[in-house]
């Protein structure tokens, strides 16, 4: 939220004064009144074919005013049941049906809420717990199943596939919490699904099978690698669980482009320390450390740091040297 610390908007650049319009304009909305409409849908009979129109009357803008786009606060619909309109001309589209779009994160959150499954606080523990154990995975910001979570779909019990075994349960644990339920008979409950759920597993003549198994072997328990992917690119680790051995299967690519072909090199570390390497061209440079250098936010939080004392000058240069001499004090 917005500070009492006094704004200078000549000192920010254009992003910094939009990302700061954003905020204060978030936090001065919850001072507003709601934001208040109506959806009024409409049933046409056009040649005994049915079409439903749908528009949205604002009562009022609340919230809304402080948002710079154009609204439709303005237009006041008119409708009355039985009333006739003219048809003006009909235009036929043919187009092809498409699949839902997948969820993203944020969809997938808001389901949760609906249907009482976790808590504000564990809701994206519970998201980031099935991407690590890889029955999910990310794919340009949407969240696709992958043959592990399929599988498993198949081989649990159907009240497991579902949301309403897990809302149940949110359910009685907030009767508990409120003393309307019994925690030890809800306990035993838990106990005898689980028994159950386990002893179906285990008499199902359904097998789980790895899908991302590779052809090579962990150099250190002789077990089959299975390929993950991550953020940093796709790993190779050991289908051992009491092995923890991984390693990159394609080499990391840095920015550094190569002087003849000028794509990107690999980034290796040898004996004698970083190294860039074009397998096109079989270029290798050693890689050098590079001057660390002072970016525009920094060098205003030294210009404020050190522009109350008036002894020094205004120059970057001389509050540089400032800094250096109060750290040797």
């Amino acid at each position: 939220m917005p500070t009492e610390q006094p704004v200078f908007l000549n000192r920010l650049d254009n992003e910094e004064v939009k990302i700061y319009d954003l905020i204060v304009k978030r936090f001065l909305t919850l001072f507003y009144p709601k934001y208040k409409y109506e959806t009024i849908s409409t049933m046409l009979d056009i040649n005994g074919e049915t079409f439903v129109a749908q528009e949205t009357n604002v009562l009022d803008l609340g919230f809304k005013a402080l948002d710079n786009r154009k609204t439709d606060s303005d237009k006041k619909i008119q409708l009355q049941k039985g009333k006739k309109l003219t048809v003006q001309s009909v235009i036929m589209e043919q187009k092809f049906t498409e699949a839902p779009s997948r969820f993203t994160e944020a969809d997938i959150l808001g389901k949760m809420e609906k249907f009482g499954l976790g808590t504000p606080a564990t809701r994206a523990e519970i998201i980031e717990r099935l991407l690590s154990s890889e029955v999910l995975e990310r794919q340009n910001g949407k969240l696709h199943s992958t043959p592990k979570g399929k599988q498993l779909i198949n081989l649990v019990n159907d009240d497991l596939t579902t949301p309403d075994l897990t809302a149940k349960w949110e359910k009685e644990l907030e009767d508990i919490a409120k003393g309307k339920a019994n925690a030890k008979q809800f306990m035993e409950q838990i106990k005898d699904q689980t028994k159950r759920f386990v002893r179906e597993i285990k008499h199902s003549d359904k097998s789980y099978k790895m899908q991302n198994l590779t052809g090579s072997k962990c150099p250190e328990c002789g077990s089959f690698l299975k390929e993950k992917n991550t953020k940093n690119g796709k790993i190779l680790v050991c289908s051992s669980l009491e092995c923890s051995f991984s390693k990159r299967k394609d080499p990391k690519l840095s920015n550094k482009r190569c002087p003849q072909c000028h794509k990107k090199m690999e980034i290796h570390n040898g004996v004698a320390g970083t190294y860039f390497q074009c397998r096109n061209c079989n270029v290798v440079e050693k890689a050098t450390d590079r001057k660390k250098t002072i970016n525009k936010r920094e060098e205003r939080k030294l210009v404020q740091k050190y522009s109350k004392d008036e002894s020094f000058g205004n120059s970057l240069g001389d509050l540089l040297k400032a800094a250096m001499k109060k750290d040797e004090d």
